[in-house]
């Protein structure tokens, strides 16, 4: 019972399907240069994705429901990277937009 609440939560308001959008920004932002990443930020979760898009596994995915646990449990370690790097960034762009917003005009005192 407790597995389908955190399913549910996942695709709730603010769950980690929400917060798509925003971790396509960060990734954005990190190319761009813009913003800066933590390298096991970065790099934990790539091998991650290579991991479970490889067809090289632990436990062969052509093996029904226990096939797909290794992938899983893979991205049940990887997605507390990805969650801690967005909190991150979301911080960061507040500040930047926060920054922005404060910028008034200067006068030139000789």
């Amino acid at each position: 019972m407790k597995k389908f609440l955190l399913l549910f939560q996942a695709f709730g308001k603010n769950g980690l399907f929400a917060k798509v959008p925003h971790i396509i920004r960060m990734v954005k932002a990190a190319k761009k240069g813009e913003y800066k990443m933590d390298f096991k930020s970065v790099l934990i979760p790539s091998l991650a994705i290579i991991y479970i898009l490889s067809p090289l596994d632990i436990i062969p995915d052509w093996i029904p429901v226990i096939g797909a646990l290794d992938d899983f449990g893979i991205l049940a370690l990887t997605l507390p990277f990805v969650l801690k790097e967005l909190e991150k960034f979301l911080a960061w762009e507040q500040e930047q937009k926060n920054r922005t917003n404060n910028i008034t005009d200067a006068e030139i005192i000789q």
